[in-house]
């Protein structure tokens, strides 16, 4: 045991069912969480619904590292003995529901440590991500736009290799695929495509106002047209010849090549 790993006592013998959303950052799997959450035999191992930030081995900077040393002896403690806390509280908790974007690239590892769990993976579009990603993360309109571009190229780069993993898992593990824009238009396709247990899903209000970052609370709803449109028409075109190439990829999530 270090600090970086803690081992904290837990019964071993009460386990909740594990939802693990599988998501590239900036996808829509907040929202998703927080539906999810109104049940009330669910939880959320934190605010943000990631477990990574319970445990200072995860939180580190080669967290998207697939080689990374990762104790999943102390993961698992650390979050049963999290959710027993909570279940203490309410006795009713029936399933945690965890979506640490880095768990994609060892989820196999992380899940097999859980004794009963499902998968749900997420993804969304990349003009609308990338959009999301330079104005969220850097002073974007201070920008050169040379310096734009470059960084919606390793944005576009970045989405393009998690989309990867994303199908990989789709087809290998037939894990169910919800995308950022078909949940927005239809909310209770989330709830068709869970496999929880039995009473779990009936009690989530899909109709609920949540509140996503610095977005005001309200119900489920794309921003995907508003961020795009703060691209330029020639920002669109950049990412339209980057992705040309990963045509079979966007067709696979159900996305099209953008033109001005």
């Amino acid at each position: 045991m270090s600090k970086d790993w803690p081992l904290p006592k837990y019964d071993q013998n009460v386990e909740p069912h594990f939802l693990f959303l599988i998501t590239p950052p900036n996808s829509g799997s907040t929202a998703m969480a927080k539906i999810l959450n109104t049940s009330h035999r669910a939880m959320l191992l934190n605010p943000k619904g990631e477990g990574q930030w319970l445990v200072p081995g995860l939180m580190e900077e080669d967290r998207w590292d697939e080689k990374k040393f990762v104790d999943y002896d102390s993961v698992k403690a650390v979050w049963l003995r999290k959710y027993q806390d909570v279940q203490a509280l309410v006795q009713n908790i029936d399933v945690v529901i965890e979506k640490s974007p880095p768990n994609m690239i060892r989820i196999e590892k992380l899940a097999s440590k859980f004794q009963d769990y499902s998968l749900l993976a997420i993804n969304r579009d990349p003009y609308a991500r990338c959009a999301s990603i330079l104005y969220r993360y850097n002073d974007a309109d201070k920008l050169s736009s040379e310096n734009r571009l470059q960084k919606l190229r390793r944005i576009t780069v970045k989405w393009t290799l998690l989309s990867r993993i994303i199908k990989k898992l789709v087809m290998s593990k037939n894990v169910p695929l919800v995308t950022y824009e078909s949940f927005c238009d239809n909310p209770q396709l989330l709830l068709n495509r869970l496999r929880l247990p039995e009473g779990v899903t009936e009690a989530i209000n899909i109709d609920a106002d949540v509140k996503v970052k610095d977005y005001k609370e309200q119900k489920i709803s794309s921003q995907n047209q508003r961020q795009i449109a703060k691209l330029e028409g020639h920002e669109i075109e950049f990412l339209t010849r980057l992705l040309s190439k990963e045509e079979e990829l966007m067709s696979f999530f159900g996305y099209e090549l953008l033109h001005v």
